[in-house]
């Protein structure tokens, strides 16, 4: 286990992110149960260090767990992640599922399976926290976030990315994302510093989709224009916390129709015979006025 002092470095830069965002959103709160949802990817086994870590360092008292949804792993991968989790001693259980064969019996061969996937796993998730009393975090980070916004403006019309805190529709459960300050890049880092055991050949049912997805085109997009503009994700992840909603056009947040100057409202008898006028001057106007002196 590496603990150069670039190591220490990157860990201490790494926590304070989340501490920032912790103490910003409100994520951990004394006498929490959470626990982390570990897929073996780089960015889950990061997050599950860093939050035993956390817990050991931090000024109140929470506890935390891991929890693996086994869809297919070897033996060799499960007694490496059990072996890691122990070593930091994290409490740690792999549950098995169904999600692989059911995935195969709802999604027709040659579509993209990763949203059905999606829901199964955190349908499972859902449950687990819920009967256990547990607050679920999950392990996305500052480019996840940024990548998600960009796919739903360029493919579903709606500014919309990943809260820090999210209550379910069915206010079951509470989801934190402890990471979104914290880049790709850096993780990847940390996860290699630590020698995460990350899930090789890798057993999810949509690998063939992943780097032709619409998610791999937005991250070489924000690739390509860091090239030139380097702080380009930092500003995208910024942009999330810092939205001027009076310069966006949704009428479920402003009465457009409604806004008048002060000088309007102080005068509406101005107002409204500049209307008739204006109205007046229109061809429908015009016809109506002819109508009348008729």
């Amino acid at each position: 286990m590496n603990k150069s002092q670039g190591f220490k470095k990157l860990e201490k830069r790494i926590l304070r992110k989340i501490g920032n965002l912790n103490r910003e959103y409100n994520l951990i709160r004394p006498g929490d149960n959470v626990v982390l949802g570990v897929s073996g990817g780089k960015d889950s086994l990061a997050l599950s260090v860093l939050l035993q870590k956390l817990k050991e360092r931090a000024p109140f008292v929470f506890n935390f767990s891991a929890l693996t949804l086994d869809t297919g792993l070897s033996s060799d991968s499960k007694d490496a992640l059990k072996k890691f989790m122990s070593s930091y001693n994290i409490d740690f259980r792999i549950q098995e599922t169904n999600i692989r064969s059911t995935v195969e019996s709802v999604v027709p061969e040659g579509k993209q399976p990763c949203s059905a996937c999606s829901r199964f796993r955190r349908g499972i998730l859902y449950d687990y926290a819920w009967e256990n009393r547990a607050v679920l975090a999950l392990g996305h980070h500052g480019d996840d976030a940024v990548e998600t916004l960009l796919m739903n403006i360029f493919f579903t019309g709606k500014i919309q990315s990943m809260p820090p805190v999210l209550v379910s529709d069915d206010k079951r459960n509470r989801l934190i994302r402890p990471m979104l300050y914290v880049r790709e890049f850096e993780l990847a880092e940390y996860a290699s510093a630590i020698d995460a055991p990350v899930v090789s050949g890798c057993n999810c049912p949509g690998v063939d989709f992943l780097e032709s997805g619409q998610r791999a085109f937005m991250k070489k997009l924000v690739s390509d224009f860091e090239l030139s503009y380097p702080d380009t994700a930092n500003h995208l992840i910024k942009s999330l916390s810092n939205i001027k909603s009076s310069n966006m056009m949704d009428q479920g947040l402003w009465d457009f129709s409604g806004l008048t100057a002060s000088w309007e409202s102080e005068n509406p008898k101005i107002i409204w015979k500049e209307t008739v006028r204006n109205f007046n001057s229109t061809s429908m106007g015009k016809k109506l006025l002819e109508k009348d002196e008729s």
